[in-house]
């Protein structure tokens, strides 16, 4: 078969050629492989689509040609067939040739080069230009990379070389070349009128002033950032987030920050995997605010007690090493009002150790106090303290040091390793070295904070890390060491004894200045060079040291839930711990991964505990957050189509039941709560107007606010809840909310907004005072709106458990003898007749599923909820009407019933309900 020669359906059985066509024409096109495509050079003559300007094409080389080194010879086995027999020995011995050439194919698969250099890159290293660029491969594959796009002439650009194709396109670079020339003079003119070149007197930097009781100024920033920071502050690694994660909006920040949200690569597994399995993941929590309270220490403990801590055990015996610094305290903060107790928010407890305590003058003494809360609350916990300091004797002061000291928060059983590899002693000697800096180093090979005593703390000063970069691994004991492990747990036990006999440098405002002035990073490469490459700098007095307060904390009660450190330090300082921390090699492999706000959410579900604030809806910060969250998914649920956004309207519910329970993309406490309707705004837009129309002046003053009416709302504790669950005790407050966990029992994954209810209560039945004879009760005749009467028990046949697990019909067994199947049908036969006229559709249930209660069972909403990837199922976190859940506890006399805590969870917009059950946390 000549190259000229057309390809017909009579010439299928040929072997065709992958050499290129000679040919011109028609003719020769329509021959060509539709396999070779990328293989074969464009012709010279093909058609008018071909000719093109300058026809760059002609000047590329043909692509390599590329071989199918997948395929597998086969063969016909009519040898095994004789006579319609299969002669087994004959078969066998009939796919040996496939057997060879299905194993002769995967060593040719194994040792040839199917993937690409960019391919074989680990996914968190990939680059979007990598497939025509090498420089975007790591050094150790360039090589492979340039020789794979030179063989199969893959079109790269240099830009270096790179010429300018258009008239336009050269007078843009050559205008770019000249002003870069006037800029260059520009800069050195200004630096010789400046003097920069002659001996001047240098002058020392002023410390920044902190005034007392009063908010503190932003931070000053370099000038070219200046402007980008006027209605918000950045992070210490803002710089270095913003290339790598999605950040807020820049006209919408969040709690006056610039906050990393998430990582632009994917996150969600691997930041489940790190939490409980191996890695370890960081944040920047500089955002945290720190409040410093300053005092006697008499005045200090009537201000604390005034916030909320109240309990006898804080000011005891027990709590001797939290008031000597030896540990610190997480808890609720609370604030007084007239009516009622408001709950703040979480918040850590710090107290600075004194060298020599009086006990004589003990309530005389001056203590200082850090208060850890988040930013959210910030402005209110600074106001409270403020109206408590004025009635105290000797008066104490506070500090606003929110931009004084940062944070970073780390997690993951290889987070111990990775603080080890970071933070180095700034004492090195054993004389001088600090004993707390010696604990640290004594849990090497801890693969869980949570482990350790509740509250522990240690306060030591590190090198700047940059000192010794790149950092190395740590010498970790193996697992199977017996005698490290021991040690290890002794060195546990010894914290829980551990006293605190030194005030923390972190507390010394003169400390926190001399670490904020670290030396440049062209310093440090100046002096790196001087001395053979890979040895690390000396510190010398040029280099102060880093004083940090080093915190680990265990988040929940179960011994399975992963532990946190935190690292306090000043706000400077936090960039070159952080830039070493993200490079520190791993035992296990990687580095660790960085999170923002998202995978913190994400990991405190999984834990099974509320966030702050989006959880805590009953608090000031928690309502603010819940009415910015509204605008956005009525923001959302307005740019949808509306043949494909939900008709809140239009949702059958069953029985003859319409219209979501409130507005649908809300968690409708005022529904809830009996509250004062929202605003004309807000009913204009449920009715489906697009919720364009905004309140007038004159309707704003009329009518309040939605963040009035939820200002009413009041936030319990765990513990404050169960102190009202005897019935002897005195009344809920009003519109009082409390925070549960919520765990589906079978199928089923709820969603921010969904509906929670209670099983409707069984109706009693009426007792007749005279004796009648028992009759059969006659069908219940329902009306519109009527839910079945045996609802409860619909729902309850639905809970798991292995006596009602559900049956297989028998009739369904093909297996059955004529006598079983002839009583089958006589049941049928006897059996009552069906409803004439048949109900009405979704009037008993929905689809085969029992129906939701109705609107007076309403008991909460979701604030939280997805697939929970450590429990395998759906949970979610939710807000319960605090009456509400105190009725339904107090209904089963039995605490451990279990038909108690059983609710029914409805996502808005869907008509069918899942059975779960809730827990207070």
């Amino acid at each position: 078969m000549t190259p000229q020669t057309k390809t017909t359906g009579s010439s299928v059985g040929k072997p065709s050629t992958n050499k290129p066509k000679t040919s011109t024409g028609a003719s020769g096109n329509s021959g060509q492989s539709k396999s070779n495509k990328r293989k074969d050079p464009p012709q010279n003559d093909t058609g008018f689509k071909n000719q093109k300007k300058g026809s760059e094409s002609e000047n590329r080389g043909a692509k390599r040609a590329k071989y199918e080194i997948r395929s597998i010879a086969s063969q016909k086995s009519h040898a095994a067939l004789k006579d319609g027999e299969l002669n087994v020995q004959s078969f066998v011995g009939s796919l040996s040739f496939e057997i060879n050439a299905l194993d002769e194919s995967m060593r040719r698969v194994r040792t040839s080069q199917t993937s690409r250099a960019f391919q074989r890159v680990p996914f968190s290293m990939r680059r979007r230009a990598a497939a025509h660029d090498f420089k975007k491969v790591p050094k150790r594959l360039q090589r492979r990379a340039k020789r794979e796009m030179a063989d199969d002439n893959t079109p790269t650009v240099n830009s270096k070389t790179r010429q300018p194709k258009s008239t336009r396109a050269r007078l843009r670079a050559e205008t770019a070349q000249k002003l870069g020339i006037l800029a260059k003079r520009k800069r050195l003119r200004k630096l010789k009128s400046s003097g920069a070149d002659k001996e001047t007197i240098s002058i020392k930097v002023a410390r920044p002033k902190i005034r007392r009781n009063e908010l503190s100024s932003h931070p000053v920033v370099a000038r070219k950032f200046r402007k980008r920071q006027l209605s918000k502050t950045w992070l210490p690694t803002h710089l270095w987030h913003a290339k790598r994660a999605r950040m807020t909006r820049p006209t919408e920040p969040l709690w006056r920050f610039a906050i990393p949200l998430t990582p632009t690569q994917k996150v969600y597994r691997p930041t489940h995997r790190i939490q409980w399995e191996k890695g370890a993941m960081a944040w920047d929590m500089s955002y945290m605010s720190t409040i410093g309270l300053f005092g006697a220490q008499n005045s200090v403990k009537n201000v604390l007690k005034s916030l909320g801590l109240t309990q006898e055990a804080l000011w005891g015996d027990k709590a001797r090493r939290w008031r000597s610094g030896s540990m610190h305290w997480t808890g609720t903060l609370t604030r007084k009002s007239k009516e009622s107790v408001h709950m703040i928010g979480p918040a850590t407890i710090i107290w600075n150790p004194v060298e020599k305590i009086d006990e004589e003058d003990q309530t005389k003494q001056i203590r200082q106090v850090f208060i850890r809360i988040h930013p959210s609350a910030f402005l209110e916990t600074f106001n409270e303290l403020l109206k408590l300091i004025k009635g105290q004797n000797p008066r104490p002061y506070i500090e606003d040091l929110r931009f004084e000291i940062g944070s970073i928060d780390i997690i993951g059983p290889d987070s111990t390793e990775a603080l080890l590899g970071v933070l180095k002693p700034y004492h090195s000697k054993s004389e001088v070295k600090e004993p707390q800096c010696s604990t640290l180093e004594s849990l090497a090979g801890l693969k869980d904070s949570g482990t350790l005593p509740i509250g522990t703390l240690l306060g030591f000063s590190v090198a700047d890390p940059r000192l010794r970069y790149p950092p190395r691994q740590v010498a970790l004991p193996k697992a199977t060491d017996q005698d490290a492990q021991v040690a290890l747990l002794e060195a546990i036990s010894a914290i829980r004894k551990e006293e605190a006999t030194k005030p923390y440098q972190l507390f010394d405002r003169n400390a926190r200045f001399k670490a904020s002035r670290l030396p440049s990073q062209r310093s440090l490469n100046r002096r790196r060079g001087k001395g053979p490459p890979g040895t690390a700098i000396e510190p010398s007095d040029a280099d102060p040291p880093i004083p940090i307060l080093l915190l680990a904390s265990r988040h929940s009660t179960s011994s399975q839930s992963s532990g946190t450190w935190t690292i306090m330090l000043p706000w400077k300082c936090v960039l070159p711990i952080w830039y070493t921390l993200m490079h520190y090699p791993l035992s296990t492999g990687g580095n660790p991964w960085f999170g923002g706000l998202d995978e913190i959410r994400h990991i405190t579900f999984e834990r099974g505990l509320p966030w702050f604030p989006g959880d805590l809806p009953g608090t000031d910060s928690g309502k603010a957050w819940e009415l910015d969250e509204r605008q956005v998914r009525q923001k959302a649920w307005d740019r949808m189509p509306k043949g494909k956004r939900v008709n809140w309207d239009s949702l059958d519910l069953g029985a003859g039941r319409k219209g979501e329970i409130g507005i649908g993309w809300n968690c409708d406490y005022e529904v809830l709560l009996g509250l004062e309707q929202a605003s004309d705004a807000e009913e204009m837009s449920v009715d489906g107007r697009d919720g364009e129309g905004e309140p007038s002046v004159a309707s704003h003053n009329e009518k309040p606010a939605p963040t009035n009416i939820l200002g009413s709302m009041v936030q319990l504790s765990k513990s404050t809840f169960i102190s009202y669950q005897p019935r002897a005790s005195e009344p809920l407050p009003p519109a009082s909310l409390v925070t549960v966990n919520i765990s589906m029992l079978s199928r089923g994954v709820a969603t921010t907004c969904a509906r929670v209810y209670r099983l409707p209560n069984p109706k009693p039945v009426t007792a007749s005072s005279q004796a009648e004879v028992p009759a059969t009760d006659p069908p219940p005749q329902k009306g519109k709106g009527q839910l079945p009467h045996n609802l409860r028990d619909q729902w309850l046949a639905r809970k798991p458990s292995r006596q009602n697990a559900p049956k297989k019909l028998a009739a369904a067994k093909p297996s059955l003898d004529l006598e079983t199947r002839q009583q089958l049908l006589a049941q049928q036969l006897i059996g009552p007749p069906s409803q004439f006229p048949p109900p009405a559709p979704n009037s008993d249930s929905i689809n085969g599923h029992p129906l939701c209660p109705s609107e007076e069972d309403l008991i909460g909403f979701v604030t939280t909820g997805s697939f929970n990837l450590r429990g395998g199922k759906g949970d979610a976190v939710g807000s319960l009407s605090a009456a509400k859940a105190l009725e339904e506890l107090r209904r089963y006399k039995n605490k451990n019933d279990s038909n108690a805590r059983l609710c029914v969870v409805r996502n808005a917009g869907q008509n069918v309900g899942w059975l779960a059950k809730w827990e207070l946390v």
